[in-house]
C-alpha cells in the first residue's frame, strides 16, 4: 500500500469508533431568541411558559340556569323571585336574599349566590322560579383558576411548537415564546 496518508501502524477506526469521536467534539450551538408567539410555528421552546391568568378568570356558571343562595332553598319547590338576568359577558350586582339571578353558561356567578341550579330543574312561574330539585353548595359553578392557575407552568422546554401549543400560549395572555435558534446543518461528502 503506498497511500502517504496512511501508515502500518496506525490501524483503520472503525465506522462506530469514528463516529464516537466525531459526537464527542461536537458542541451544540443552540442559542435563544424571544420571538412573538404566533411567528413560533415548528419552533422548539427554550424555557417554560407560564400562565398569566386564572382560567377560569372568575367563578362562572358551568350551565344555563338560576344562581341561587342554597341558604334560601326550603326543600324541593322552593320559589325566589328571579332578580337579575346575567347573560355571558356580563357582570350581575349582588344576590340578595329571598332572590334568583337566570344566569347563562360562561357568566360570572354573583356575589351572595353558591349554586347554579340548571334550567332543567326549575319551572318560571312570571317573575318567580321554583327550584324542582335538591340543590348543593357549589353546585354547577367552575371556580376561579379551577383549570389553570396564574403562574402555573403550562408548556415545558424542549416541545416543538404545533399549533395547538401557540393557541394554548396565546389564550392565557403569553405574547413572546423563548425558543431555541434554529440549526444551521452543513453536510459535506468525501469520495473514497
Amino acid at each position: 500500500m503506498n497511500d502517504p496518508c496512511v501508515t502500518a501502524s496506525e490501524p483503520l477506526l472503525s465506522a462506530d469508533e469514528a463516529l464516537e469521536i466525531l459526537l464527542g467534539e461536537a458542541r451544540l450551538l443552540a442559542g435563544v431568541e424571544t420571538i412573538d408567539t404566533l411567528a413560533a410555528l415548528g419552533r422548539v421552546l427554550a424555557a417554560p411558559i407560564e400562565s398569566t391568568v386564572d382560567v377560569p378568570p372568575a367563578d362562572n356558571s358551568a350551565m344555563d340556569g338560576y344562581a341561587i343562595s342554597t341558604a334560601d332553598l326550603h326543600g324541593t319547590g322552593s320559589r325566589l323571585r328571579v332578580a337579575q338576568r346575567i347573560p355571558a359577558g356580563t357582570t350581575g350586582s349582588v344576590l340578595e336574599p329571598g332572590t334568583a339571578a337566570r344566569i347563562f353558561t360562561g357568566a360570572p356567578v354573583p356575589p351572595g349566590a353558591d349554586a347554579v341550579v340548571m334550567q332543567e330543574y326549575c319551572r318560571r312561574e312570571g317573575d318567580e322560579v321554583a327550584i324542582d330539585a335538591e340543590v348543593a353548595a357549589g353546585e354547577n359553578i367552575r371556580r376561579c383558576g379551577e383549570d389553570i392557575k396564574a403562574g402555573t407552568v403550562i408548556l415545558d422546554p424542549g416541545r416543538r411548537l404545533r399549533p395547538q401549543e401557540l393557541g394554548f400560549a396565546a389564550s392565557v395572555g403569553v405574547a413572546q415564546l423563548e425558543v431555541y435558534t434554529p440549526l444551521r446543518v452543513a453536510i459535506f461528502s468525501t469520495g473514497a
